[in-house]
Formats: C-alpha cells, structure tokens, sequence
C-alpha cells in the first residue's frame, strides 16, 4: 500500500467517526426542536390557523369549500381535502388545538427521512450512506421548521417518497396508492409518481408505462370524484379558481429568488452536495430515475413564483438531493482511494454546515418562531373583546373561541379578482364595528404604501387597512402583533 492510500485510508473513517457525530447531534436537536413545536399552543405560522380553521369546520359538520359571493365568513380551502380531514379527527378529540396536525406533520417528516435512506439502502447497500442521508434531511432547518407545523406539505412529502420506496421494492399497488393520496393532500406532489413512470417505461417500455399511468390516473380520479361528492363539487368551485396558495397566479423571478436565497443563506451545502449527486446520478444507468425526480421536483419548485408562496416549496427538491448524495457517498466509499478525497470534502462539508447551523439556530431555526411572541396575549384580548373581531392570524381567534370573519390573504386574492364584493366588509370596518383588529404589522410605519394598492406585498387588502387607519387606533403593541380599537372620536383617530 501506498504512502498516498494509507493516508487516505486513515482519514475517511476520521471523517466518517467526526461527521456521524454531527449528525447525532442534529439528530437530538431535531427532537428538542420537535417538541418545543409540539408544546407551543399557539400558532407558528400564517397557514396553520388556515388549517385549523377550516379543519373545525369539517369536525362541526360544516362545508369545507364553502361557495364564494355568500358573506360572511370569507375562506379559502387552498388544497385538497386529505389533510384537512385527518386534522378533523383529530381536534374532535383535542378541540381547537394545534397539536394532532403538528404530530401528523412531524410523523409524515420521520417517513421522508426513513424513506430516503431506505432508498439509498436499496440502491447501494451501504449503512452509513443511508443514515447519512435520513440525517441530512433531519438536520436541514427547512425541514427543522415545517416538520412540526400543521401544514399540509410533509404530508404529501411523505406520502410520495413512502410511494417512491414501494415503486422501487416492486410493491406496485402499494405505491400508486400513496402517490394517489399524496395528490389528493396537495396537487402539486406529481415528481416522484412522474418519476416511477419514467422508471417503468425504462424497465418494460412505453406501454407498461402507459398502463401504470392509466392505473395512477384512474385512482387518482376516483378519488377526487368521491371528494366532489362529499364536497358537493365545493371543492372544484374554490380550487379552480385558484391554485395552491395563490389566486390572482402573480408569478415573478423575485418571488423565485426570495426562496433561494432562503436556501442559500440556511443550508449553502445542499448546492454543493446535490450537484455532486447529480452529477453522479446521471453517469449511472441504474440511478438516472433519481436525477429524473430531481429534476420534476425542480420544474414543481418554478410553480414557486406565486404570491404566498414559501419554503415549503423547497423541501422535496432538498430531500431528493439529500438521497443523489446519499448514493453517490454509498457507492464511492467502497472503492478505490482515489475516491476518498471527494467523500472526506464532501463529508467535511456537510459537517461544518451543521457547526455554523448549531452556531446560528436563533437565525435558522427560527425564522418562523418569533411570529408566536405575543400570540397567547392577544388570544386572552380577543377571547374578552365583544362582538366580532378580525386578526391577521386567524387561528387565533378560533382558540379564543370566536368565529374567523374572513382569511386576509385569501380575501385579498378573492377581491383583486373580484369574485368576491369586499366593500361591505370595508365598510363594516370604517363604521368600527369589529371590536378589535390585530396586524402583524404597523401601518402607521409603512410610509412608502401608494393609495390603492394592497398591502404587505398584496397579502393584505388596502379597504381594510386604509379604512382602519380613518377609524381606528393602535392601543397596545403584543410581541409580533398590533392592536387596534375603534376610535371615539375623531381627535383619537387623529391622534392615533
């Protein structure tokens, strides 16, 4: 043996022993974080009082698409039925709580990593190349953050990389099925069933793979066709006027670029490590339907140009390049040495990445945390305010145990596309007759906003803020939140 092979030789398990560390470490991280989540009884983000809202009133036997034009309340079921039902079943038992939805969430996270390296597993036999992969994906802070909301995403993640695992382990019916239930939680979740046709017409030809299709398509019909029958086709009325989380269908690269930059400033390694598996992934014959789900996964993020879009959108382009990784580690370490300097960069990299992640958790971690600060304060405010109330979170005012007007998000898409008629709610606000109204911002601040325009990036209706700035002032600021009372008199609204 070499002076150069027995150098290398002793360094790669070095890196291997240093990086396994690290990744316990994220491991045991990922469940502090998880519980934290778990126990926090107010909401985290905007969408999970979407989600509760809309999934009390399934548990109350009301509609969940209700038809638009009716008054109040204005809602918006933005995606599919599945998860809003199994949040249903779950706060019958509960009651208005976060809690059963998170848990869905984070056991749907722990499939995607389990999945992940399974596939890894599968395709290279080598242990650490598996582990290093679900670990990777445990440790990412994108995954760190949604794996714990009551959000629809890690569902339908996990669902189609537990579909993609059976696809590969030749459990066909298995696999359509859960690819099925993953487009019934969010439309948008066709990469991996994409890619096992892809895969089929590979292995038996075009035909089979027509024929998986066909299968696929069919399940995937009579599924919606039973939601339209429990819907009552409420749910053809609401999503065809709009798609995912966004109505108006506003796409712009800035959108775009703003996810990327999350991306670029959390986990700059996953460039690294997810072209280097790419690469590999398309020199091999037998791991091309990886680089195939990859790139579907990709074309899906581009859908991420929309208003309202978030990071959500980029964790099934994350997970799957966590896996090109995984197989290019399993099957380079056990070759020649020659090899062995690519997997100690690539190896040392990902162990750094997470030093600087557990060195910056306030920042990375908790990019959406801080929106809870104040929550449970302004819970208590509107549980006592009489009368009707409107907040910018809606979930919180279904814990305090009052009935959500209207979505703001939603309802400022709904207006701009005028299916809706927003100036009697403009009006039931000028006249203050909502006792309290909370924002997650100070207009009063914002001196940059033009007349007419809507506000906070076109996610809050300007009818609303510009009739509350005429009636209304702000009489306590609660960590995130401002609150706002009516005015009595006109010398308040001034001084206000």
């Amino acid at each position: 043996m070499s002076h150069e092979e027995l150098r290398d030789s002793s360094l790669l398990p070095i890196v291997t022993a240093l990086l396994g560390v690290a990744l316990v470490v994220q491991a045991l991280v990922f469940v502090l974080n998880a519980y934290q989540s778990l126990a926090c009884p107010v909401q985290l983000d905007y969408g999970e009082g979407a989600i509760l809202q809309l999934a009390l009133r399934v548990a109350h036997r009301q509609e969940l698409y209700p038809p638009f034009g009716t008054g109040y309340p204005y809602l918006v079921a933005s995606y599919d039925p599945l998860y809003y039902v199994l949040c249903a079943l779950g706060v019958r038992v509960t009651g208005p709580s976060f809690l059963f939805g998170r848990l869905v969430s984070l056991t749907s996270a722990l499939a995607v990593a389990g999945c992940a390296g399974l596939i890894v597993w599968h395709k290279t036999r080598h242990r650490f190349a598996s582990l290093l992969t679900a670990g990777q994906i445990l440790a990412m802070p994108h995954f760190l953050v949604w794996s714990a909301l009551m959000r629809v995403d890690m569902l339908a993640l996990g669902l189609a990389m537990s579909g993609y695992y059976l696809y590969l382990r030749q459990r066909r019916a298995a696999a359509i099925s859960l690819f099925s239930l993953a487009a019934l939680t969010r439309r948008t979740a066709v990469a991996a069933m994409l890619a096992s046709v892809w895969r089929k017409a590979r292995e038996g030809g075009p035909k089979a793979a027509l024929r998986l299709l066909a299968a696929q398509l069919f399940l995937i019909a009579v599924l919606i066709a039973t939601a339209m029958w429990w819907t009552r086709g409420g749910m053809y009325r609401q999503l065809s006027v709009h798609t995912a989380s966004s109505l108006d269908m506003a796409w712009t690269w800035h959108q775009l670029g703003v996810l990327m930059h999350y991306l670029y400033w959390l986990w700059p390694v996953g460039f690294v490590v997810t072209a280097a598996g790419a690469a590999w992934c398309a020199s091999r014959r037998e791991h091309r339907d990886l680089l195939v789900f990859f790139a579907l996964t990709c074309l899906v993020l581009l859908t991420g140009g929309r208003i309202g879009a978030g990071v959500n959108y980029l964790l099934e382009p994350l997970a799957v390049g966590a896996v090109m990784a995984g197989v290019l580690w399993g099957d380079l370490a056990p070759k020649a040495s020659r090899a062995r300097p690519l997997l100690m960069l690539l190896g040392g990299a990902i162990a750094l990445q997470m030093v600087w992640l557990d060195l910056h958790m306030e920042g990375a971690i908790s990019r959406i945390r801080p929106s809870a600060m104040g929550a449970a304060h302004v819970v208590e405010r509107l549980r006592s305010a009489p009368g009707p109330v409107l907040c910018e979170d809606t979930g919180l005012i279904e814990l305090a145990g009052k009935e959500t007007p209207l979505q703001p998000f939603e309802f400022t898409q709904l207006a701009r596309r005028r299916i809706i008629d927003p100036e009697p709610v403009y009006r039931e606000v000028r006249s203050g007759r909502f006792s309290l109204i909370v924002l997650r911002f100070n207009p009063y601040d914002i001196t940059t906003h033009r007349p007419g325009e809507d506000w906070e990036e076109a996610r809050r209706p300007d009818g609303v803020i510009s009739n509350l700035l005429q009636s209304y002032r702000l009489v306590e600021q609660a960590g995130a939140f401002f609150i706002f009372t009516p005015a009595r008199t006109g010398s308040e609204r001034e001084d206000g």
